[in-house]
């Protein structure tokens, strides 16, 4: 199986752009910047940090939901085996699952690694931890905060999946929803956040570089690159 360089162009190479801007960003004061626009220097707090409702439906249910997807998805990968109509699109419902599954838990595990403190742990924003740029080791005797990339914002962004099946399937319509919709949800998820001052808005930037590397590897080794995945998705239509 083949692989086409300009598949890897048109998903490698807007990566390795974002990833460039990001490590710029680094050197710049813009998460410093948006999140102050939800920080109260005089009560010395992130109020959305205590807005019951925004927790509940912006960051519990959210969450929730695509869980939820999740193991849907899995369930009908694993009903596959069982109900030969479904037995066609086992290898994408597969991916699917995959994907929907190791996308987040990718974050989770840098986040278990990170040494950065959330915002309203930081001295800037009344907490006691210093702001530490990406390769900033921890100061002696501060504890890592692992609070990096931005895990919430994961569960939006490893919907950028449904992107991937719309290739697999010729289904342009399906890869823009997944595509737009995932960053779409991956930065709402993200925002609400930042609001909360979990998180800066570079963590979420860089969970949506982290998921979309993880589910094209995926996609990769799962599907194969488009010559595969084409005959893959004819496979499919035949059955």
């Amino acid at each position: 199986m083949s692989a086409r360089p300009d598949f890897f162009l048109r998903h490698l190479g807007p990566a390795l752009l974002v990833a460039a801007l990001l490590l710029v960003m680094e050197t710049t004061a813009v998460d410093s910047v948006i999140s102050s626009w939800f920080y109260d220097p005089v009560a010395g707090v992130f109020p959305l940090h205590y807005n019951i409702a925004l927790e509940v439906f912006g960051h519990q249910w959210p969450r929730q939901l695509v869980i939820v997807l999740a193991c849907c998805m899995i369930g009908i990968y694993l009903l596959s085996f069982v109900l030969p109509h479904l037995e066609p699109r086992r290898r994408l419902l597969l991916f699917l699952s995959l994907a929907l599954t190791f996308a987040p838990f990718a974050v989770v595990l840098l986040k278990a690694a990170s040494v950065r403190h959330c915002p309203w742990s930081l001295l800037e924003y009344g907490g006691f931890a210093q702001h530490l740029s990406l390769f900033d080791a921890a100061p002696l005797g501060l504890l890592p905060g692992h609070c990096f990339p931005g895990g919430h914002a994961s569960a939006g962004f490893c919907l950028f999946a449904f992107y991937f099946a719309g290739l697999a399937l010729g289904n342009p319509s399906l890869a823009r929803a997944g595509l737009w919709g995932g960053f779409a949800a991956g930065m709402a998820f993200g925002m609400v956040r930042v609001a909360q001052g979990a998180h800066f808005i570079s963590h979420n930037l860089w969970s949506a570089l982290v998921c979309w590397l993880v589910i094209l590897a995926i996609y990769i080794a799962i599907m194969g690159t488009p010559k595969g995945a084409q005959a893959a998705a004819e496979a499919e239509n035949r059955g």
